[in-house]
């Protein structure tokens, strides 16, 4: 696992005029350094958690989806500073699974809904009910133990993480960052000392806001035009001189070395990211069909299906079909495959095969179905839907993401149901 690292505390453009790291680019770039995994934390959402997670899907990256949530000590409803004359903290929690992924959005939503002062907040009694699933890290400066510790109330900021791993249980760390300032450092050294009695793993992150070192004065224009400054004014609001770019390997293991950082914090890095099961984000949204069974060895069922609907329009056709017919048939396959329909198709096509063969009574085709030439070459329908200018787009259509319906299961129900042999009839019925 030497020379790997992982970010678990990195902001995007959703982090609005702070983080200026692009969804659309930041995992090629990880990629670039040879990193396996990212997390995004941006500060108090998670609205870019779907396109974060296609993108870095599309660059072979391992997403991890996570907030900075706003946290407040008090009642989230309560309106008043607390005793350090705070109304808010950083709180990063990471999802694990899917779980996780859904309590996420329950915490950024009941913040926003309930929460909201100045900022979206969560409290205890969200966290408490709300927690399984995630993980949850000390965050940056801006937290509450971070500031107890720069307050010397050294105790309190122990009470604070023993609160906290109450509440998480293993699934809650301590995070080191590498800002050379007089702040950080002593934050730093307290929180090793903590973890050394406690026993709290430590993971090293780098605040990333932007991507590039180069990027630095993008960033500070746009805390600018958050803050409604000007780079000239003196007075602003800056990050000052520290670096919070996307950084690689060797950045951060040369800058923990100089703060007698343990690479342990580095390599602990990656061993959450192999606890995040990323692949089970979204599954209750994925295509729950099941798998068509009866598919030779090395085909997948997208490739079946083009095989077994070109065979079917051949045979329609008594030879090779009109070029219009072969290109319809191309596009519609895309399409299916795109969406994950094909083994929904080749299922619905052995149901229409087991009807026929047991007589069960079958019309021409039913609603938007029949706009479908893979259907109709699968003999699911025996319409020709270029014959009379029927669209396959009230079938399936990527922009609007329905799903398709060729008959209900009442008709399954019914071939189920039928014997083995019937008296066939030539009247047919919807």
């Amino acid at each position: 696992m030497d020379n790997e690292f992982v970010h678990l505390h990195a902001h995007t453009e959703y982090s609005l005029l702070d983080g200026i790291n692009r969804i659309d680019t930041l995992p090629k770039h990880i990629a670039g350094l040879n990193q396996k995994a990212l997390a995004i934390t941006d500060h108090g959402n998670v609205s870019g958690s779907y396109k974060f997670y296609k993108s870095c899907l599309k660059n072979n990256i391992k997403p991890i989806i996570g907030m900075e949530a706003y946290y407040t000590v008090e009642d989230r409803t309560v309106r008043e500073a607390d005793d350090l004359d705070q109304s808010y903290y950083h709180l990063i929690l990471l999802a694990l699974n899917n779980k996780g992924l859904h309590n996420l959005y329950k915490l950024s939503t009941f913040a926003y809904t309930q929460g909201m002062y100045r900022k979206p907040r969560i409290d205890d009694a969200l966290l408490g009910e709300y927690s399984e699933g995630i993980c949850a890290t000390t965050a940056c400066l801006g937290s509450r133990i971070s500031q107890l510790i720069l307050n010397n109330r050294t105790s309190d900021a122990e009470i604070m993480i023993d609160h906290h791993r109450a509440l998480f249980q293993n699934r809650f760390l301590i995070e080191l960052q590498l800002h050379d300032m007089e702040d950080q450092l002593k934050v730093n050294q307290e929180l090793q000392k903590m973890s050394l009695k406690k026993n709290i793993p430590i993971i090293l992150t780098n605040d990333c806001h932007y991507t590039h070192e180069i990027d630095k004065d993008l960033h500070e224009a746009a805390l600018c035009m958050q803050t409604k400054t000007t780079l000239s004014n003196e007075k602003r609001f800056t990050f000052g001189d520290i670096d919070v770019h996307v950084a690689h390997h060797d950045w951060m293991w040369e800058k923990a070395k100089h703060q007698n950082i343990s690479y342990e914090a580095i390599r602990n890095t990656v061993s959450l990211a192999d606890m995040v099961d990323s692949d089970d984000y979204f599954s209750d949204k994925q295509n729950r069909y099941p798998k068509y069974k009866e598919i030779p060895d090395d085909f997948k069922s997208f490739e079946w299906l083009e095989i077994v609907s070109k065979e079917g329009l051949f045979e329609r056709f008594g030879g090779m079909p009109p070029l219009e017919y072969r290109e319809r048939l191309d596009t519609e396959l895309t399409t299916i495959k795109k969406m994950g329909f094909s083994d929904y198709m080749l299922i619905v096509s052995q149901f229409m095969a087991g009807a026929r063969e047991r007589g069960v009574l079958h019309g021409p085709g039913r609603g938007s179905a029949a706009g479908s030439l893979v259907a109709y070459a699968l003999k699911i329908t025996e319409v020709d839907p270029i014959q009379y200018g029927l669209f396959f787009e009230r079938f399936l259509n990527i922009g609007r993401g329905a799903r398709p319906i060729i008959f209900d299961k009442d008709m399954i129900d019914k071939i189920n149901n039928m014997p083995t042999v019937v008296t066939k009839c030539n009247h047919s019925h919807h």
